[in-house]
């Protein structure tokens, strides 16, 4: 239920909030031959992800760092299994734009989807206290 508040306060504004979270895991899938792979299985990782709704970046602590700054909020969907996402337009540190998904599963836990043309990741992730 936290991690739905949290996501809710994030689709409602982009204010002076940070927000973190650790990942735990982690996939990925490619657009190859016309047509988008599979998911591949779940990774195991230990990363931090910063949200920061102040300064309109989210950062991704990983083997390198990666940074989205936030052009747009697109909005909200309910998922057809219950959970809930909120989508922001953005751009990563090449100049790359992109989608990134955050969404709360009905089950309590939390995704975030990184979404380019050709490749899409997702992180499996808990709030950070």
């Amino acid at each position: 239920m936290i991690i739905f508040a949290i996501l809710f306060t994030l689709a409602c504004s982009l204010n002076a909030q940070t927000y973190k979270f650790m990942a735990h895991s982690f996939a990925y899938k490619l657009y190859e031959n016309n047509r988008w792979t599979e998911w591949s299985e779940w990774e195991e990782s230990r990363l931090l992800i910063v949200i920061s709704l102040d300064r309109r970046v989210i950062n991704i602590y990983s083997e390198k760092m990666q940074e989205y700054d936030i052009i747009d909020y697109i909005g909200k969907e309910e998922d057809n299994d219950g959970g809930t996402s909120i989508k922001y337009k953005c751009v990563d540190q090449d100049g790359l734009r992109c989608h990134i998904r955050l969404r709360a599963l009905s089950d309590g836990s939390a995704q975030l989807y990184v979404d380019f043309n050709d490749l899409m990741f997702v992180y499996g992730m808990e709030k950070r206290e």
